[in-house]
């Protein structure tokens, strides 16, 4: 099992954060669990593909299977550095 520390993105920019454990790690898929306090959150917000930011530098793109105020199960793929960068760029643009 790798467990770490990160943020939660959610798409309208608020950040959540959050500890996770994930019990299954093939090249770069990953699926498990993200222990975060989501009480305050609609779950309206879960729907869709979202970004969790691990402290070590990973991204991962994923996608929440199961919700509850404490927890989120996930499944999610690791980002490449070019799919950040082309994010990066596509939101500075939208921005400007």
């Amino acid at each position: 099992m790798i467990t770490g520390t990160g943020m939660l993105v959610l798409r309208d920019g608020r950040r959540i954060e959050l500890a996770y454990q994930f019990a299954a790690v093939y090249d770069d898929l990953r699926v498990g669990f993200l222990r975060c306090d989501t009480s305050a959150v609609d779950p309206s917000a879960f729907f869709g593909r979202l970004k969790m930011e691990c402290d070590d530098g990973t991204t991962v793109r994923l996608a929440v299977m199961h919700h509850s105020d404490r927890y989120l199960g996930i499944t999610g793929r690791v980002m490449s550095l070019d799919e950040i960068e082309r994010e990066r760029s596509s939101q500075v643009g939208v921005m400007a």
